[in-house]
């Protein structure tokens, strides 16, 4: 993976911005994947310079999990959600989806210790994917709620319709 420095990135962001060109004449010009100047831009719009700056970072499970939920709940795409959390590389997203998917919660590297303390805190133990879980759900009711609306706008459509055609029409 090529490396570009800050101030190219800037540069081609203000090109973008400008109105210059869209991302893929820009990318022709500027030699550039198409991608990665629509990833700049997403940066740059929500973090300014800091956005095309090199990060280095390592994120935590509960992170990544917080990022997943967020994609989940908003349906946005793996570049909108590093966008919006300062992820620099979107496919990092798409790689903690599939571990996810892949392994569960449990892949992320959340589990009690190997060597637990000598008093052991007593908690009630809370299911390990209920972020997962209760986006899911809020889904599944929120489509519930809509199927409700749809259904409830057709019959009052219905109604209507039925109305009009029973009502005498006046002729002069």
């Amino acid at each position: 993976m090529k490396k570009y420095p800050t101030g190219f990135k800037l540069k081609v962001v203000k090109s973008f911005l400008a109105g210059d060109g869209g991302a893929k004449l820009l990318a022709r010009q500027w030699s550039v994947p198409e991608e990665k100047i629509r990833t700049w831009v997403s940066h740059y719009r929500l973090h300014g310079i800091d956005g095309l700056r090199p990060k280095r970072s390592t994120y935590s499970a509960q992170f990544k999990l917080q990022v997943l939920s967020h994609q989940d709940r908003e349906q946005l795409s793996s570049r909108q959600v590093a966008a919006i959390y300062d992820i620099r590389n979107p496919n990092q997203v798409v790689v903690w989806r599939r571990k996810l998917d892949e392994g569960g919660v449990e892949a992320f590297g959340i589990r009690e210790p190997e060597h637990p303390s000598m008093k052991k805190e007593r908690r009630c133990p809370a299911p390990p994917s209920t972020a997962i879980t209760d986006s899911a759900q809020a889904l599944r009711e929120e489509n519930e709620r809509l199927r409700a609306e749809v259904a409830y706008l057709k019959k009052l459509q219905a109604l209507i319709r039925s109305k009009r055609s029973a009502a005498p029409t006046k002729r002069v």
